[in-house]
Order: structure tokens, then sequence, then C-alpha cells
């Protein structure tokens, strides 16, 4: 094989790779559901951020506009049912955390229900 095929061929591999890789879907999600806690994880392709968020405030009825413009959410809040959670949010990733201990039994469904739901988002 002359030095030029060759040449061509790791192009041609390296492109397809590369092309492959941008159009992959990686989405991964995590849950523990522990004793005192309740967690959902997920990683997933960042054009899908801007629905999550939108998810977000209409399934926690979050007035306070956290998850309305923003990529970058670091924050512990409590919801108008008194549901105390932490979530933190890059474009990609996304972390929800419940503590059982200071959340009624009726918080720890409701959030789990908005978590179960939000892995079809990422899909």
């Amino acid at each position: 094989m002359k030095p030029n095929n060759k040449m061509l061929i790791a192009c041609s591999i390296i492109i397809t790779f590369l092309f492959s890789s941008c159009f992959r879907d990686n989405t991964n999600i995590s849950i523990h559901d522990e004793r005192n806690s309740y967690q959902f994880y997920a990683s997933y392709n960042k054009s899908k951020t801007e629905n999550v968020l939108h998810y977000l405030n209409e399934n926690l009825n979050n007035d306070n506009g956290y998850f309305s413009d923003l990529n970058y959410i670091d924050v512990t809040t409590t919801l108008h049912d008194d549901t105390k959670l932490y979530i933190k949010a890059t474009p990609g990733r996304i972390k929800i955390k419940l503590d059982k201990r200071e959340n009624t039994e009726a918080s720890y469904k409701r959030v789990k229900h908005i978590c179960n739901e939000l892995k079809d988002v990422l899909k």
C-alpha cells in the first residue's frame, strides 16, 4: 500500500470517529435511593439542557426563577409544599438530592416521580 493510501485511510477513520462522536447520545443516569436520602444524577447531551431546565420549572412549580435562563445552578431550595432539595446543574449534567429526614414521604414520592419522568426528557 502506498503512503498516500495509508494517509487517506487514517484520515477517513479519524473523520468517521469525530463525526460519530458528535452525534452519539451519551446519556447516563444514576439513582441512589438510600435510607436517608434520594439522589438522581444524569449526564447527557448538552443540547438537552434547555429542555431539562424547562421541565424542572414546570414540575417543581418554582417561582424563584432558578431554572429559567441559567445554565449553571447550585442551589438548595424549598418548594411551595415545603420540599427541601438540592439541585446542581451545568450544561449536560444534573444532580438532584433530597434528604428524607428533612422531608415528608409525600415530598420524597413527588421528587422521585419527577426524576423518573426526567429520564424520559433525557431520551
